[in-house]
């Protein structure tokens, strides 16, 4: 376990920050000399946030003498660099497999930026709302460091955020559905690792083979020493269930599934579904082997299974829908071999007016 893989020195950070603002803003002046409508960039405000963030953290203000104390670091929580790292990757298969089905790669870019955005805010909001108890004001809930993410409150941010984007943009919901379903499930995978860094989202005790032992202060530890009767001078905990291991291979494994899906599917749709349909099914068999107590629960389920329960339900009667609608007019459902609906229109728009011209 190591939830802090490196502490970068904060007044580093803060002199990296001016000089990235002091840069971008003498690169804008250069640039618009040579060309007034060239606009101005907003890499110097960040850059200048930023500065002013580590200064109200770290400095307790401006004044010299707060520079010449010693900062506290910032640290690197391998859970984010999991998180980022998953965004980073998600982003060039989604552009990559955009392109394949016909979607403009500035309009993919902007719903996958909208969709990973409302799915770190439904995450967050799942998490809250199954541990309210666990929170007292407002503040307490934008802190992401206090608590944490529920991964199938993401899917559903980010589900939302893509029927949104896509309406807006005239693209078909299911053309884009088979493009981010394996960027979801490949971020799964990954950022499930860093869970097992940080030492959440464990599992239950165990005596089989593979099972594993978290240090001393993790969360497993805190609850065996709670609940099961581990010594608190123990310098491990019980050996658990690596449930995060577990979901990090159901990520692999439907990422394969699914690519190999796009590969044979005849209709729009199926990959999709199969990332519904098989999470569905796999995450609710992991929750019975887990034992962190932050997951909720509606009757005897806990959140994610009967989320998975329920997706699996809807998954089948979309399947069904989908499957009479092909058998009717298999072409309709072919998304990918045709041009997006706003593409189709700009296009017989434009055909119509050469045509009166030449009238």
């Amino acid at each position: 376990m190591r939830p802090i893989l490196v502490n970068i020195p904060a007044k580093l950070l803060f002199v990296a920050a001016l000089a990235l603002a002091l840069g971008a803003f003498v690169r804008d002046v250069i640039r618009r000399r040579r060309d007034k409508t060239v606009p101005w960039s907003s890499t110097p405000l960040y850059g200048l946030i930023g500065a002013g963030l580590l200064i109200y953290f770290k400095a307790d203000g401006l004044g010299g003498e707060n520079f010449a104390k010693p900062w506290t670091p910032v640290p690197i929580y391998a859970y984010g660099v999991m998180l980022g790292t998953s965004l980073v990757v998600g982003w060039f298969i989604a552009m990559s497999l955009a392109k394949k089905d016909g979607i403009d790669q500035q309009e993919a870019g902007t719903i996958y930026m909208w969709t990973a955005v409302w799915s770190i805010i439904g995450s967050r909001l799942l998490y809250v709302i199954t541990n309210l108890s666990e929170f007292n004001s407002i503040t307490q809930v934008v802190m992401v460091n206090r608590g944490g993410l529920v991964a199938y409150g993401g899917m559903i941010g980010g589900f939302l955020a893509s029927v949104y984007c896509c309406r807006k943009r005239g693209i078909e919901l299911l053309r884009w559905a088979d493009v981010a379903a394996p960027s979801v499930v490949l971020g799964t995978a990954i950022t499930r690792v860093g869970c097992l860094l940080f030492g959440c989202d464990f599992g239950a005790r165990s005596s089989v083979p593979w099972a594993i032992r978290f240090p001393q202060g993790s969360p497993a530890w805190h609850r065996h020493t709670e609940l099961y009767g581990l010594a608190r001078d123990a310098t491990q905990s019980y050996p658990v269930h690596p449930t995060q291991i577990y979901e990090s291979l159901v990520g692999l494994f439907l990422f394969a599934m699914l690519m190999l899906i796009r590969k044979y599917r005849t209709f729009s749709g199926q990959v999709f579904l199969g990332w519904v349909l098989g999470y569905g099914i796999l995450r609710p068999l992991i929750e019975i082997v887990r034992d962190d107590d932050q997951r909720g629960n509606v009757g005897p389920l806990s959140t994610s299974q009967f989320i998975g329960i329920v997706s699996v339900v809807l998954g089948l009667a979309l399947f069904i829908s989908l499957l009479r609608k092909y058998r009717r007019d298999p072409e309709s459902l072919r998304l990918w071999q045709h041009a997006p609906v706003k593409v189709q229109a700009k296009a017989e728009q434009g055909g119509g007016g050469k045509r009166r011209k030449r009238g």
